[in-house]
């Protein structure tokens, strides 16, 4: 994880944007498949208000993130856990008052 942030700043401070997503999701992933969510909070929140963070990037990452916190009414997935309600609140946090993620702040608050 430590060298997927430092990849992160050298990607941000070059306006290497689709490397810079692929980064973001790939520490976002990594921590999913440790399944540490707080690290994955951590992850999240520390790369979305990092100085000059790119907004793509930042969708990307919430984008990725949105099918592990909803839950399809029409399904029998069970709801989710008390852990997922972290790390939605966590989200609902990142995505108020960012204009661009309008859609997916809408998803989160349904």
């Amino acid at each position: 994880l430590a060298l997927l942030t430092a990849l992160e700043k050298r990607c941000r401070v070059g306006n290497d944007t689709p490397s810079l997503i692929k980064v973001c999701n790939a520490s976002l992933q990594h921590c999913k498949d440790a399944e540490n969510e707080a690290m994955q909070i951590h992850t999240l929140d520390t790369l979305s208000t990092r100085r000059s963070q790119k907004s793509a990037a930042i969708q990307a990452m919430i984008q990725l993130a949105l099918p592990w916190v909803l839950v399809d009414k029409d399904s029998n997935i069970p709801l989710p856990s008390l852990k997922s309600d972290k790390l939605m609140v966590a989200m609902r946090d990142i995505t108020d008052g960012k204009i661009f993620l309008e859609a997916e702040r809408a998803q989160l608050t349904r």
